[in-house]
């Protein structure tokens, strides 16, 4: 309630205590809808991450990859999972007996055994001709060498120019395709797992 008021004469009386109350009950109505206004003012609304965004924006981790060819398919690995490249050697790769029908053989350095593998029988089961294999790239810490017909060169991944696999189906080595060059980029991971 307000302060009370001196009146000086009665006849005022009763017009200033109406007025007071009046004013009293301003400042309530005035208080009680402020206080309505705060607990009504909606919360903000919770911004869900777009789910469809994070899924477009999958790798740009991978960054760049090789481009190369094997029986006539061109693919695609990462740089970051290539160890380097060998060129195929002179006098062939040595043969061990009892291997996969994958491996094509063993590439011996001092110090160094790498077991080369096949992409085209591996990956389609469907023999290849070794003397088309002019290179080997080497992986998974040299210890594994891919045999490859020809290398292309070094392309940039980025979401406009790839189509990244979202479900593993048939072919679990296949991350993605690349639109331009087409070419079927290789999860090295997966590729491995088939061994």
């Amino acid at each position: 309630m307000s302060k009370p008021t001196q009146i000086k004469e009665p006849k005022h009386a009763l017009a200033a205590y109406l007025q007071e109350l009046l004013l009293d009950d301003e400042l309530e109505t005035l208080e009680q809808t402020a206080t309505e206004s705060i607990e009504t003012v909606p919360a903000p609304p919770v911004v869900e991450p777009d789910i469809t965004q994070t899924i477009n924006n999958i790798p740009d981790k991978i960054g760049q990859a090789l481009l190369f060819e094997v029986a006539g398919m061109q693919l695609a690995l990462s740089l970051d999972e290539l160890d380097g490249i060998e060129n195929w050697p002179e006098k062939g790769l040595s043969q061990i007996p009892g291997n996969a029908s994958y491996v094509v053989g063993t590439l011996s350095r001092p110090k160094q055994h790498t077991q080369v593998i096949d992409l085209t029988t591996l990956i389609t089961n469907q023999s290849s001709n070794s003397e088309d294999n002019r290179y080997i790239l080497l992986v998974n810490n040299k210890q594994l060498g891919l045999a490859v017909s020809a290398i292309k060169h070094v392309v940039k991944l980025d979401n406009e120019n790839v189509r990244w696999r979202r479900e593993p189906g048939q072919r679990p080595w296949l991350a993605g395709m690349l639109m331009s060059p087409l070419s079927s980029i290789i999860s090295l991971t997966e590729l491995l797992k088939i061994l």
